[in-house]
């Protein structure tokens, strides 16, 4: 009988621990990323085109982005600096993914406008290291253009690193600096340490303060950009930019009237001729120039983020498009979004078919 009571206790006290364990869990995962209710403290309304869109246009473009191509959550467009048309909840703060890094190029270009910074500094000049596998010297002579351009030559673990890029690695030592481009997490989250470290600004603050201010973003806060180490060892954080669909399209909306915004010169017109220039000699959509992808034969430029994070800009106007998809606020929100089956995660070319529409229409 002793026994017994003794099972039935020791039963209850591992059934209490697991729900406890379970419930836990549950907390973990569903903790938000970033509180979406926080809003920018700068907004301004955006300017609506006048006349609008036609309806037909309306309808052909919901279409498109609905049925027919990525399935956007959330679709903004601009036309000549005016909001064209929207779709879906456009305010709606979400993981810009590697959309990032084009954001992170706009401040650098601000940064070195200001005196803040050089992009020709080396990373031995900036006292850019690693704890746990230091950098030779030859890839201590990699300097922040070669950063921004993935051609840093340092081929090391990052965070954030999807499967291809473990697999294509080079090897260390392979190339130079500045000699090979490779799509290289690590290069992308040191320019994340040297901004902060140059600026004395987190990134959040810089966005804010040199973006949201004189551009009026709605929806961002600076506590939309997280940090986060993965364990791989490196002691340079995975940024992560989570901005809604209307503010990225007026920050596209900048790049095409070079850097300009309301009668101000908020990014350099230099800047963003430079960071926007092809580095290699190619054709078609690719990571090129200072953080961005590229495309010569549409003549655009694009951030590109996974999950379907898409921002088309018409180097020569009129049209800035925006695509976004919500990968989640939350692990277990991220988990939905990667476990069912969705059509098209990842293709940039559906929102070809919206650019060829709207093309049609001048």
């Amino acid at each position: 009988m002793v026994v017994s009571r003794r099972l039935r206790a020791w039963v209850k006290t591992i059934g209490a621990l697991i729900f406890i364990g379970i419930l836990g869990a549950g907390i973990w995962l569903s903790r938000p990323f970033v509180d979406r209710t926080l809003k920018g403290a700068h907004a301004t309304e955006m300017p609506v085109l006048s006349p609008a869109l036609s309806d037909d246009t309306r309808i052909r473009l919901t279409e498109i982005a609905t049925q027919e191509a990525i399935g956007s959550d959330s679709l903004v467009v601009f036309k000549d600096g005016t909001l064209a048309y929207e779709f879906g909840p456009t305010d709606v703060p979400s993981n810009l993914h590697s959309g990032r890094k084009s954001i992170l190029s706009l401040l650098f270009g601000i940064a070195q406008d200001n005196g803040l910074l050089q992009v020709s500094a080396t990373l031995k000049e900036l006292g850019i290291d690693e704890a746990r596998t230091p950098l030779t010297e030859t890839e201590k002579t990699a300097t922040i253009a070669h950063l921004l351009q993935a051609r840093s030559g340092v081929y090391l673990p990052s965070g954030a690193e999807t499967e291809n890029m473990k697999n294509g690695r080079p090897a260390r030592g392979s190339f130079l600096p500045g000699e090979h481009h490779y799509y290289n997490n690590w290069d992308f989250n040191v320019l994340g340490t040297i901004f902060e470290q140059e600026t004395d600004l987190t990134i959040g603050q810089a966005v804010d303060q040199w973006l949201g201010m004189p551009l009026g973003l709605q929806d961002f806060h600076p506590d939309h950009i997280i940090f986060d180490l993965d364990g791989t060892g490196t002691q340079h954080a995975t940024y992560r930019i989570h901005m809604s669909a209307r503010d990225l399209a007026r920050i596209g909306a900048m790049v095409q009237a070079h850097g300009q915004w309301g009668g101000q010169q908020v990014v350099s017109a230099a800047w963003i001729e430079r960071s926007t220039q092809h580095v290699s000699d190619r054709d078609t959509l690719a990571y090129d120039g200072y953080l961005w992808w590229l495309n010569s034969a549409r003549d655009i430029i694009a951030a590109d983020g996974w999950g379907g994070q898409y921002m088309f800009i018409d180097r020569n106007g009129p049209y800035v498009l925006v695509s976004r998809q919500d990968t989640g606020n939350s692990k277990l929100g991220y988990a939905n979004f990667v476990f069912p089956s969705r059509k098209n995660l990842d293709d940039p070319l559906d929102l070809h078919k919206l650019h060829d529409l709207l093309d049609a229409l001048n």
